[in-house]
């Protein structure tokens, strides 16, 4: 492929980057690919994909430990930290040959390489082996983001949230700065496997970008699993003392640790944007339309590094959407206005899961909406009680008036997986009545999005209704 006359090139691989390629080629635009690394970014090598192998592995661990409930004997199991580390590399592995096959059959061009702008239309590539100037008539940049730091003395044994998912073996005591999704999913993933954590966040909730209940429930869940919660604490200077990290904050409590895993929130990678005039948020992220375009026509902005910290699920959603911009953009047709948001699931993968959709109890409220409120406990579901897995609930949240969903949050088992369905009533307006008249197989945990609308819609069926201020709503008894 010749590198003058491209249609699009895109600058970066991760989940963003690779599906704007691969849905641009599939326009029958030329792509070129750009990554300065391994293909699938972050997500795939050093973050989502690794995390979530792990945590696979602590979740096997507890079954094995459990299993005695279900009349399962398993003597004297051990827990293998390298033959984890191992299962890992091989996954990872997998889905990165996999990923390199599947650009190469859509016709995607890659080179690894770094890419810097020469101007707006022109980048230039620095590889291995050269350099080689780039031309094409749209520029991708999804260059994604890095971890936060925070001051640390010299020679103090921290790590950020992505390094923390290989260390070389496990740590006896550890704590982890930052209560958000990965700083959670960390302080989970290793109490499981016997260490002892504490987790210092500096707000005074966990998980702010969670309803409030669901937070709060899978703040007892860790803890009654052991970890250390400190909330409203901010960490101020870690040091060392024999080896160790010595943890000091404003109110004046402090720990000693046998290592630190720093996890406060991640910074767009955008310097390499900075002389062509696109403006920048304070966190880096690039500004963009509702079409992923900046100020500059012919760059378009996608995933991370348009927000500091994102998702991988958001992000490709937005490659879609920038694809479909630039299809008009080359062919000279305008980019209309549109919704500028999307239902993004945000899931924590921890155990119980937590799952948010659409707007929370809070959000609902900050915008004067008149709404309903409803939940369902898992101990009601059949479903969960056969497979012991009862903490936790689903919440629902609703327009008083036209009772649209607005919101759909779960704290429990598997919750992920029923993203799509509550994703699908939310991002489509269901009515109650109409999210009920979907058929949900019995038994399932689906059924307990189901059992929630039935209970909002004042018709509950697992659960006893029983009256609240002299009207005729009812609202479940709720475990979190």
């Amino acid at each position: 492929m010749s590198r003058e006359g491209l249609d699009v090139v895109v600058i970066g691989g991760g989940p963003a980057g690779y599906t704007a390629a691969i849905r641009a080629a599939q326009h029958d635009l030329r792509v070129l690919l750009v990554e300065r690394a391994d293909l699938g970014g972050t997500c795939l090598n050093r973050g989502c994909i690794p995390s979530k192998a792990l945590i696979h592995c602590a979740k096997v661990w507890r079954t094995v430990q459990l299993a005695h409930q279900c009349g399962v004997k398993v003597d004297n199991p051990q827990l293998d930290w390298d033959a984890m580390q191992g299962w890992v590399t091989r996954v990872v592995q997998t889905l990165r040959r996999g990923l390199q096959t599947l650009l190469m059959h859509h016709g995607v061009a890659v080179t690894k390489g770094e890419a810097s702008f020469v101007n707006v239309r022109e980048i230039l590539v620095e590889t291995p082996t050269g350099s080689e100037t780039v031309t094409a008539s749209t520029i991708v940049v999804a260059t994604g983001s890095r971890p936060l730091p925070l001051p640390y003395e010299e020679g103090a044994p921290v790590v950020t949230e992505e390094e923390a998912l290989f260390l070389p073996q496990l740590p006896c005591e550890l704590l982890i700065v930052g209560g958000g999704a990965s700083g959670v999913e960390l302080a989970w993933l290793f109490s499981t496997l016997g260490v002892k954590v504490t987790l210092v966040e500096m707000l005074p909730r966990l998980l702010p970008s969670m309803d409030e209940e669901i937070a709060l429930g899978l703040q007892q869940q860790l803890e009654r699993q052991g970890v250390t919660v400190r909330l409203a604490t901010k960490v101020t200077r870690i040091a060392t003392q024999n080896g160790r990290a010595a943890v000091h904050t404003e109110t004046g409590e402090g720990w000693v640790a046998d290592l630190v895993v720093l996890a406060v929130g991640r910074r767009a990678n955008s310097e390499n944007l900075a002389h062509l005039g696109i403006p920048l948020k304070p966190n880096g992220a690039v500004e963009v339309n509702e079409w992923q375009q900046t100020l500059v026509p012919s760059i378009f902005a996608i995933g991370d590094v348009t927000h500091g910290s994102g998702t991988a699920h958001g992000g490709m959603a937005e490659a879609e959407r920038a694809v479909k911009g630039i299809v008009k953009f080359l062919a000279g047709e305008p980019l209309p206005p549109q919704a500028p948001d999307f239902v993004v699931p945000l899931c924590v993968y921890t155990e119980p899961q937590a799952l948010k959709v659409g707007l929370t109890e809070q959000e609902a409220q900050e915008r004067d909406l008149a709404i309903k409120v409803a939940r369902f406990p898992w101990r009601a579901s059949g479903a969960a009680m056969a497979t012991g897995e009862t903490d936790g609930f689903v919440k629902v949240i609703a327009e008083a008036k036209s009772m649209r969903v607005l919101g759909l949050h779960i704290l429990g088992a598997d919750a992920v997986n029923l993203s799509g369905e509550a994703a699908f009533i939310v991002a489509h307006g269901l009515t109650v009545e109409q999210a009920t008249a979907i058929i949900r197989p019995h038994p399932s945990l689906s059924e307990g999005i189901g059992e929630a609308l039935w209970a909002l819609a004042g018709m509950p069926l697992h659960i006893a209704k029983r009256p609240e201020r002299g009207r005729r709503e009812w609202q479940n008894e709720c475990s979190s």
